[in-house]
């Protein structure tokens, strides 16, 4: 990909395309961008949060396989509707939410040793 340009107006450098648009919605007084896919029988697939999920977890292929099968059984779901498949989808969402906090929680013990 190619390098980004700094902001035009502070000059702050970034490393991703993710960090440019949250400065650049910073300045704006916006909040995050999280652009969203509206689904048939009531799902959401948040596609914004999903491409920065796969981006963060880039060097994690497992995470990276848990994060597609959720999504691909979101967009399944969402077509067919079966009944077990929702409660499939809302227990990989939560598993992936509890995953998300555990590795938050240990960052946060590891800098209050």
């Amino acid at each position: 990909m190619k390098k980004i340009k700094p902001c035009y107006i502070c000059g702050t450098e970034f490393d991703n395309i993710f960090d440019a648009t949250d400065h650049l919605l910073e300045d704006g007084g916006e909040e995050v961008f999280d652009p969203k896919l509206i689904l048939p029988n009531g799902y959401t697939l948040m596609v914004g949060s999903l491409l920065r999920c796969l981006y963060s977890y880039a060097d994690d292929p497992e995470q990276i396989k848990s994060i597609t099968q959720s999504t691909y059984a979101t967009l399944f779901a969402a077509e067919t509707n079966p009944s077990e498949m929702r409660t499939l989808v809302e227990q990989l969402i939560v598993d992936e939410h509890m995953h998300d906090f555990d590795k938050a929680l240990e960052k946060l013990l590891e800098e209050n040793q």
